[in-house]
């Protein structure tokens, strides 16, 4: 048996002592009444009676009405002391809960055919919810969420309302799970630090250690933690949900264009059976929310499997990749992914007339990625260009057969001549074979060239850091090196060339061979920065995501789209210097685009600017049983009864006996006065 006195303060208890006391007195009380004349002898008998009892005070004679006010009294009284029994009595008077807000939280609680079960994370916060109210006055509590970043909902308080308040702020999330943040925001309090090594004669404990209870609210979904030591803290873990689920999970999605025919995009997903028993569904792929593909997915538990699908597509789209089933967590059932748009870049081109190469430049799937602008050799001396090439306008200026007075600060493809002094011819012209190529290097990707016949050229020697691009018998003939941030490619030949009467000639077959255009479009792609549509970067729930713009750019709209492919405005977003801009708005699975905030619906599409997809992707997170017992520090903490301990009342019927005493008081009373 316990009492938890209700009231605080020297009044109260003075004002509930003196409510018997003065019942009491009432009775001591004389009631004085006025002389009254009457006509009659009859009643004088009467009158000198209550003559003689006039005073003040009179002896208190037996009443069943006081004892029954002065009962209902006492009842009332022992009902604000809140009398009670509990079995708990091992509580070290501070608590810590820790309330998992993860994905896997959102799982049913039990297994259960109602139609819509409670939740883990519901189970959880009713267990928490009782806890709390069967507190003492002297305990106090903190309460800790955490998913993959922990948050203090709540610092140590013994007022039941502030803890009540701030478990309905908790809110599940889609994030996966790490509980060493909230291990160590417990720990804080439970065991505090020195301010230097035990041994030093300068040691100081900061503060006494203050042990706690450390409550765990959780399906057990996270990695064992081993390097921590829980100290002061006393765990106890109850494990939320069945050890017995059904979950198919989506591991893996991604997106990707083919490399030998860019209008192919390569879609990939892993489907794993997370759960206990077999389960069957049928996948769908969805491009731009029109349904493309789909197919069937069968596993037993533990196995995965892989699901291909190849579609046609131009331009930068976005997938959806769905599992149509109910299972027992519905946030890894849909995966995301997206293409990212191609960027413009601005190349310069000085050349006296060469055709092969602005041909090259110009083709369809050139100009998607880059816009270039032509000159003449004699531009190299006009201030106008020095102003450009110091300025760094450019991405890329391709030199053919020409050099600047000063490399420009940005990226050069120099064609059969030295970009600078610190460049060397190692051999005189000559024809030339070509006998090794690195296909390893982004420039030279995807290109045969063995087949080529170059009619004239020269070995070259760069600076210090350069690489070896292309060999031939007459050395190498072309080389990439560093330049600060900048890079220099060089060729040691010339596309066409000029004979004796000044006419065009070709010296090289390189421009009618399939590899020229390809070569080509490396070059953009490497050292301009160009880039075709790409597959976008994936990022979990809630993790910050950083993007770099176009400088141009200074204010984007953030749009979602998410399971039922409608698009959800996530508002304007300012673009910080250099064009970075990190996004926070990411809490939801989905595919996300940045657009450039002067567009309108219509032109939306081709102002997209940035994309990038938001997936859960965490095997861990989809294995979606509750665990036995989980690893915390240096200790397996079993997982207790799910039931929480609970407190037997008595205040209540000690009210409702006070309030039935008080109306037997009130019928005895009118009976009598009857």
């Amino acid at each position: 048996m316990s009492l938890i006195p209700a009231l605080t303060g020297v009044w109260p208890w003075l004002a509930l002592v003196a409510v018997p006391i003065g019942i009491v007195l009432l009775y001591f009380l004389k009631l004085r009444r006025e002389p009254v004349e009457v006509p009659s002898t009859f009643l004088w008998s009467r009158t000198i009676e209550d003559l003689h009892v006039n005073s003040l005070l009179q002896r208190l004679r037996n009443s069943i009405l006081l004892f029954l006010q002065l009962l209902a009294v006492l009842l009332a009284a022992l009902a604000l002391f809140r009398p009670g029994v509990r079995e708990d009595t091992t509580s070290l008077g501070r608590l810590v809960f820790l309330l998992d807000t993860s994905a896997s939280m959102q799982a049913p609680a039990t297994v259960s055919d109602d139609a819509k079960p409670i939740t883990r994370f519901e189970q959880a916060r009713q267990q928490i919810g009782q806890r709390i109210a069967t507190m003492h006055d002297d305990e106090t509590a903190m309460l800790i969420t955490f998913s993959d970043r922990a948050e203090v909902m709540q610092a140590f308080t013994s007022d039941r309302s502030r803890l009540r308040d701030a478990l309905d702020r908790c809110k599940v999330t889609n994030r996966p799970t790490d509980i060493l943040g909230a291990l160590r925001a417990a720990d804080g309090l439970a065991n505090p630090r020195r301010t230097s090594e035990i041994a030093d004669i300068g040691d100081v404990q900061v503060a006494d250690a203050l042990p706690a209870d450390l409550l765990l609210y959780s399906d057990g979904g996270f990695q064992s933690v081993t390097e921590f030591n829980l100290g002061n803290l006393r765990p106890v873990y109850h494990a939320m949900g069945s050890t017995l689920t059904k979950n198919l999970a989506i591991a893996s999605f991604s997106a990707n264009r083919d490399l030998q025919n860019p209008e192919k995009i390569e879609a990939f997903a892993t489907v794993v059976n997370s759960g206990d028993e077999p389960a069957t569904a049928d996948a769908s792929l969805y491009l731009e929310g029109r349904l493309v593909d789909a197919a069937s997915v069968s596993l037993d538990p533990g196995d995965q499997t892989g699901v291909s699908f190849s579609v046609e597509a131009s331009d930068a789209v976005r997938l959806r990749f769905s599992l149509d089933l109910k299972d027992d967590l519905s946030v890894d059932n849909t995966a995301y992914a997206a293409l990212t748009p191609s960027g413009l870049v601005s190349v310069l081109v000085v050349s006296d007339g060469n055709r092969p190469l602005e041909i090259g430049l110009t083709t369809e799937k050139a100009q998607r990625i880059a816009v270039c602008e032509f000159v003449a050799p004699e531009f190299l001396e006009t201030e106008a260009f020095a102003k450009r090439a110091a300025a760094g306008d450019d991405d890329l200026i391709i030199f053919d057969r020409c050099r600047p007075p000063k490399l420009p600060l940005t990226n050069t493809f120099t064609i059969g001549e030295l970009p600078s002094e610190e460049w060397k011819w190692t051999t005189p012209p000559g024809s030339l074979t070509l006998i090794d190529i690195d296909r390893t290097h982004p420039v030279l990707r995807y290109l045969e060239m063995y087949s080529l016949l170059i009619f004239s050229g020269r070995g070259i020697e760069g600076p210090e850091g350069t690489s070896a691009l292309i060999e031939s018998d007459l050395g190498t003939v072309m080389s990439i090196a560093p330049r600060g941030g900048y890079r220099d490619l060089v060729l040691g030949f010339e596309l066409v060339s000029k004979n004796e009467d000044g006419e065009t000639e070709a010296n090289t077959n390189w421009y009618a061979e399939r590899s020229w255009p390809v070569f080509l479009l490396n070059v953009l792609r490497h050292l301009a920065g160009a880039e075709s549509s790409a597959a976008a970067p994936s990022y979990h729930p809630g993790e910050t995501v950083p993007v770099r713009l176009e400088s141009a750019v200074r204010e984007v709209s953030l749009v979602r789209t998410g399971e039922k492919d409608a698009d959800t405005s996530l508002g304007e977003l300012t673009v910080g210097e250099g064009g970075s801009i990190e996004i926070v708005q990411t809490d939801l699975p989905g595919n996300y685009q940045l657009v450039r905030s002067a567009s309108t619906s219509a032109d939306a599409g081709r102002n997209v600017v940035d994309r990038f997809a938001i997936n859960l992707f965490d095997v861990q997170e989809s294995r979606v049983s509750a665990k036995e017992d989980v690893e915390l520090g240096y200790e397996t903490i079993a997982a207790v009864d799910a039931g929480i301990e609970t407190r037997r009342e008595y205040w209540r019927p000690l009210l409702m006996l006070a309030l039935a005493v008080l109306l037997a008081e009130w019928w005895l009373y009118t009976r009598r006065l009857s």
